[in-house]
């Protein structure tokens, strides 16, 4: 209740805290396309700018579509012949860096020419506001005149930077690039202007330019932390600000830095992140004043680059960088907000009570193991321990409906920007275990992506009625364990990144069907641990263990914890007996009901969640657990 009362009176009342009075964004919705083979979550862009519309800190007019960018203006940076090239497949391949199809290669050039149209348009509209304005995409700043590479075609930078002074703007502009890799590409494309100075923090140069006339470029290796960007940023900045004197400052803030990032070699944490381009921000009004400030999201791979930006977006016009909503919830508003919305999944919670059984365009698939599932902190799987009913969710339910929640929830755009192009889904009929739903990578059905399977679960809390999830596996094959990662209990391969855009599919499924929830058993204690934001325990004796748990093992990695718990070295300090963990009940409630049910105490009178879910595991103080290590045990 309180987040919708929050949401309103932001919209009534902007919010004036924060450094700058206003805030546009440009974002289109073709960026979910993505590249496929590129690893770059394609929907990003869109889950900042969910994010900011969710918890109201812009409204819909401040977004603002971009067209593509014409030829004309492209040629303004790029020599002719090399935009020539870019007509062939093959080419666009060789600078993407994985083969694309003829229709690939062109959907690529397209995204690309859409996201520098992006750039002039944020340019545009800083101008014309003297604010703040986010591009939800763009810094493509590998790509020089004559030439594409590192996954950049097109120059959004220097083509908007171009156009602008076609337009008759001749006051300085300053680049402050921050993505972890070299902004070699714009430094090329200014080199012999020293009206435009291109300042880049990098951990390796691509290109030197000893011949620039504007520029400030700085290497600091691999494994960056937070206090080496920051120190280099306050003793170069502030001088090149004051020297400069700029009028428009482009800030690519890359979250490629960050040390969860799936291809960078940076060990930013997010708070690091959030304090270097608040420092950027704040660095330019204190030397510049009010001056137009355009921020471009540049590189980030992984299901949590989008954070960053949801942060900073927040913080320019609150003045503070809470965290952003939770995976599910955007994932869900984000769905919501789509237009025009697929048809929906019709007349569901009375094919479930019909038990149908199998359809007509039902495929049997090869058998994944249950040596395949896997599991890392973005994944979650579960199996169930009780009797199954008939075919639960599929029994009429054909795979093109399927297919279409999947493409409509992201998770087969994800898989394809992970290179699997041709992701497939199965359905097989319930053999006893309810009905199961595969998605594999390939179409020979070879590489196993997905594994969810489910069932009807009116039991577990009655009269409320469940969606059971029997076991979900996430996981991607094509991939390794980085070093010195331990896999978890039965994880055979990476996580896909996709849990919460899965869960939220799941969620919606209920709410459709007018189910009350999603019910599952965690088997293992990472399973709970990874799932309490949203989850909660009917058993208030599970919320107590939990949170006993969770304290005993503060400080310890989760799959160091996990193998304390399975090895019974967790125990009760007062009777020095282990704490066990086994097919413990978690429900994610969707309906009104069922939220009510679960935050009532035993008398009938709401109360405090002992679940310690969606917090910070507060348990029961009688219930206190130590960790024995491997001499004592």
């Amino acid at each position: 209740m309180l987040r919708p009362l929050r949401r309103l009176a932001r919209r009534l009342v902007p919010p004036m805290a924060g450094p700058f009075r206003r805030l546009g964004v440009v974002h289109h919705p073709e960026y979910r396309m993505g590249i496929p083979g590129i690893p770059m979550d394609p929907l990003r862009g869109e889950r900042i700018l969910t994010a900011l519309l969710e918890e109201g800190w812009i409204g819909s007019r401040s977004v603002q579509r971009p067209r593509e960018a014409p030829v004309e203006h492209l040629r303004r940076i790029h020599a002719g012949p090399y935009l020539r090239s870019l007509d062939d497949s093959e080419a666009v391949s060789r600078i993407m860096g994985v083969p694309l199809s003829v229709e690939e290669a062109t959907a690529a050039l397209e995204l690309q020419r859409r996201m520098v149209g992006g750039t002039i348009l944020a340019t545009h509209m800083a101008l014309r506001s003297r604010e703040s304005v986010i591009h939800l995409g763009g810094g493509l700043h590998h790509a020089a005149p004559d030439r594409g590479t590192g996954f950049c075609l097109l120059n959004d930078v220097a083509v908007a930077i171009a156009r602008l002074r076609v337009r008759k703007f001749s006051r300085p502009i300053l680049v402050v690039d921050l993505d972890l890799h070299d902004g070699n590409g714009t430094r090329i494309a200014f080199a012999r202007d020293e009206s435009v100075h291109t300042y880049s923090l990098h951990n390796e140069t691509w290109d030197h330019v000893p011949d620039a006339v504007a520029d400030t470029c700085l290497e600091f290796g691999s494994g960056v932390r937070d206090e080496t960007v920051l120190d280099l940023l306050r003793d170069t900045l502030p001088p090149i600000l004051r020297d400069h004197r700029p009028g428009l400052v482009i800030y690519l803030a890359g979250a490629d830095v960050a040390a969860d990032d799936a291809l960078g070699d940076g060990a930013m944490t997010l708070e690091g992140l959030g304090r270097r381009d608040r420092f950027v921000a704040e660095s330019v009004r204190t030397e510049c004043g009010r001056i137009p400030f355009v921020t471009l999201l540049a590189g980030g791979y992984g299901a949590g680059a989008w954070k960053s930006m949801a942060r900073f977006a927040t913080w320019m016009v609150s003045g503070r960088m809470p965290d952003p909503p939770d995976d599910l919830t955007v994932a869900l508003e984000r769905v919501r907000r789509q237009e025009p919305r697929p048809r929906p999944f019709r007349d569901l919670r009375r094919r479930l009570q019909r038990g149908d059984g199998a359809a007509d365009g039902q495929e049997e698939g090869g058998d994944a193991g249950a040596e395949g599932w896997s599991l890392e902190p973005e994944d979650l799987a579960a199996l169930g321990a009780g009797p199954s009913t008939p075919s639960l969710l599929l029994g009429r339910y054909s795979r093109r409906d399927i297919e279409e929640g999947l493409e409509r929830f992201g998770i087969l755009g994800q898989a394809r920007a992970r290179g699997y192009r041709d992701p497939t889904v199965v359905i097989l009929p319930s053999s006893g275990f309810g009905p199961t739903i595969r998605l594999f990578g390939d179409a020979a059905g070879t590489l196993l992506l997905m594994e969810v399977r489910l069932d009807l679960d009116p039991v577990s809390i009655p009269p409320m009625e469940l969606l059971k999830v029997e076991w979900l596996l996430l996981q991607d094959p094509g991939i390794e364990f980085h070093a010195g990662y331990r896999p978890l209990p039965g994880q055979a391969h990476p996580g896909l990144g996709a849990l919460a855009d899965v869960v939220a599919w799941l969620v919606t499924l209920c709410r459709e069907a007018e189910l009350d929830g999603l019910s599952f058993r965690s088997s293992h204690y990472h399973i709970a641990a990874l799932a309490r934001r949203r989850l909660r325990f009917p058993d208030p004796e599970d919320g107590r263990r939990f949170g006993a748990i969770q304290r005993a093992t503060r400080g310890m990695s989760l799959s160091e914890a996990t193998r304390a718990v399975d090895e019974g070295r967790v125990v009760d300090r007062r009777t020095r007996q282990p704490i066990p963990w086994a097919e413990v009940l978690m429900v994610l409630p969707v309906s009104e009901r069922l939220e009510t049910h679960l935050t009532r105490g035993t008398d009938g009178v709401a109360g405090r969640d002992p679940t310690g879910a969606g917090g910070d595991g507060a348990a029961d103080p009688e219930m206190e657990a130590v960790v024995l290590d491997s001499r004592e045990h």
